[in-house]
């Protein structure tokens, strides 16, 4: 295949870029030899915690000004009323647990089949019968 003498621009490109990650990765592996890149990721990582758990408590005032449950609160909810639940089941014994119960997530109810209506007749309108106006009736 003959050379252009115009130079490939995507071939261009794409040689520049596998330079720069081959310098990029080298450079990564050089620096996490380092106590000083290694000490800097911990401290990033640790203030990124704190920031989360500001956060958590930010949002935690907020929602109880809110008067909100939290979903800490919820889930402690969820977890009390299925204890109460399998209590119940106990006192009441096998009669009632045999019983079924109601779902207890909300699913819309199915639609019910439409019944079968029959087509409204076309209604008609009565014909009207034009008169025939003769000379008589003229006259008359």
């Amino acid at each position: 295949m003959a050379s252009s003498l115009i130079p490939d621009p995507f071939q261009m490109w794409r040689d520049a870029l596998s330079k720069m990650e081959g310098e990029v990765n080298t450079l990564a592996t050089g620096s996490l030899k380092s106590n000083e890149v290694v000490r800097t990721m911990n401290q990033l990582a640790g203030m990124t915690l704190g920031t989360q758990q500001m956060f958590e408590k930010v949002m935690e005032a907020y929602l109880r000004r809110a008067n909100l449950p939290s979903r800490k609160e919820v889930a402690e909810l969820a977890e009390s009323l299925q204890r109460i639940e399998s209590k119940l089941d106990q006192v009441l014994g096998v009669s009632a647990a045999a019983a079924p119960r109601p779902a207890r997530t909300r699913r819309p109810a199915a639609a019910p089949a439409p019944e079968a209506v029959p087509e409204p007749e076309a209604v008609k309108a009565p014909k009207k019968t034009a008169k025939k106006t003769t000379a008589r009736s003229r006259k008359g």
